[in-house]
């Protein structure tokens, strides 16, 4: 028996960033699991191998043509295809590759998982014909448990944390528990994929201009209660780690195996438990492993200490991401619910740029509940921020995602736009595309309004600083040169 593991291809929209990648981490752990089990199992990353950038219409769709995709089953002969779909912006892609499955052989049992099927999974089954099972939630376990019924050792309905079709009905069965220990879990499957295809990307960049750089994911679920964020629907709400100890031996394997340069811990809440993630930079200083890691997902600011900064900057920090969301304290409290203290903010930015750790932070706005001025407090914080501590802005509307408390009171007040289509979430992410929501406070074009000022504000502070610190805009140059090219293509815009 033989399962074919799909990363299928994206599309992007005018105004997007150019495509980057990352290692299909769900699907190499899902492998690890079955790899190690004994059934035979391969990855097929159709976003990043053999890539081709299409236009249709005005979108460029990257990754393998559809065609070759379809032979890549065919000459693989797979019993079942497990299908990733990351984003609802892609998921027209999943449904597509499971069509292909099916054309190919009625008798290939199709699976797709992943954050957007875990959200909205009865609707998912109901639009995607082609799908025989969602996966709801961690797919490490429940995948072996499907190729068990596959090959008719155990009952579909004993499989826990799937909605699958029988008799032509759509059925869902209880929730898989959240895996506990994840030390129980083997490595990514890197043994199943081109490693240097990640490594020394030619067409497509990986998450962004770093040599030899991969992701890495040390912990799961948030306790945390963000109105905008969905993430404890496929990862759950209690935090969850890999012990110090795993973390580290991970790290040491693919510095030493695959000459890994540079890691992006893409935890949720990576410094959520202090004492572990001390040891872990404890550890790494100890074994004198040398490698640059970064935090692009975020990190709560009010987790930081001087002590534990410089502690950080010796294991290999070269930046954090903060999520700050907002400059009003009073929507951080009252509408998103953040509990993020802004002073704690100022101070550990202060801190960042005294050690020489890099920083940027994550804005948004556009929440219900706000004003104008609310928005204009947090386009201030973060020019201020720019300017005293050259923490980098990286702003965003709010994007009523599925299965979010955010997406529940938009509906339930009437207050989203238009149809919530994949290229509606797509376009909500860009800096000229149109937000979603209205409310009596604001329209979509003033928040556009404000987010376009905020961006040409922020691009002159862009340029002053590149002229007022020379040194590091040579040091950046020399290590990133397709940054700076990014950067003044952006300022073109």
């Amino acid at each position: 028996m033989k399962v074919l593991l799909i990363n299928p291809p994206q599309t992007f929209y005018p105004g997007s960033d150019p495509p980057a990648g990352n290692l299909p981490l769900g699907l190499m752990y899902i492998a690890a699991v079955l790899d190690k089990a004994g059934y035979k199992v391969e990855i097929l990353d159709a976003f990043m191998t053999n890539a081709l950038f299409r236009k249709i219409g005005d979108a460029t769709v990257v990754g393998m043509p559809y065609e070759v995709i379809r032979e890549e089953i065919r000459r693989r002969k797979p019993d079942i295809v497990g299908i990733a779909n990351p984003f609802t912006s892609q998921v027209e892609h999943a449904i597509r590759v499971a069509d292909i499955a099916k054309e190919v052989d009625s008798n290939i049992l199709t699976v797709v998982g992943g954050p957007h099927i875990s959200a909205v999974p009865l609707e998912f089954m109901e639009e995607a014909r082609s799908v025989d099972i969602a996966v709801v939630g961690e797919g490490e376990y429940t995948m072996p448990e499907i190729v068990q019924f596959y090959a008719g050792t155990r009952k579909i309905s004993d499989v826990k944390g799937i909605v699958y079709r029988e008799n032509d009905k759509v059925k869902q069965n209880p929730a898989r528990p959240f895996i506990r220990n994840l030390d129980e879990l083997p490595y990514p499957a890197y043994h199943l994929v081109n490693m240097e295809q990640y490594l020394s990307p030619r067409k497509i960049e990986y998450r962004s201009f770093k040599d030899r750089a991969i992701s890495m994911i040390t912990s799961r679920g948030c306790p945390f209660n963000c109105n905008f964020c969905a993430v404890h629907l496929h990862m759950g709400r209690a935090f969850r780690a890999h012990s110090a100890i795993y973390v580290v031996d991970h790290i040491e394997y693919v510095v030493d195996k695959y000459r890994v340069k540079t890691i992006f811990f893409e935890d949720d809440n990576l410094t959520f438990d202090l004492k572990r993630f001390e040891e872990i930079c404890d550890k790494i200083i100890e074994r004198g492993i040398r490698f640059k890691w970064e935090t692009p997902n975020g990190i709560r600011a009010d987790y930081l200490t001087l002590e534990l900064l410089k502690k950080m900057k010796r294991s290999g920090c070269q930046s954090v991401f903060f999520g700050i969301e907002s400059g009003d304290q009073y929507i951080l409290d009252n509408v998103i619910d953040k509990r993020l203290d802004l002073k704690k903010v100022i101070e550990v930015a202060k801190m960042c740029k005294s050690v020489g750790i890099s920083t940027a932070a994550f804005y948004i706005i556009g929440f219900p509940g706000e004003k104008k001025e609310h928005m204009l407090r947090t386009v201030e914080l973060a020019l201020w921020l720019k300017r005293e501590y050259d923490v980098g802005m990286l702003l965003h509307v709010a994007t009523p995602s599925l299965g979010t408390r955010l997406h529940r009171e938009c509906v339930e007040k009437g207050y989203i736009e238009r149809d919530l289509t994949p290229r509606a979430f797509a376009e909500v992410r860009q800096t000229w595309g149109m937000p979603l929501i209205r409310t009596e406070d604001f329209t979509p074009a003033e928040v556009k309004e404000i987010a376009a000022m905020a961006v040409k504000r922020y691009k002159r502070l862009l340029l002053i600083n590149y002229f007022r610190y020379p040194g590091k805009t040579l040091r950046t140059a020399l290590d990133q040169p397709k940054l700076i090219w990014k950067f003044i293509q952006n300022l073109k815009t």
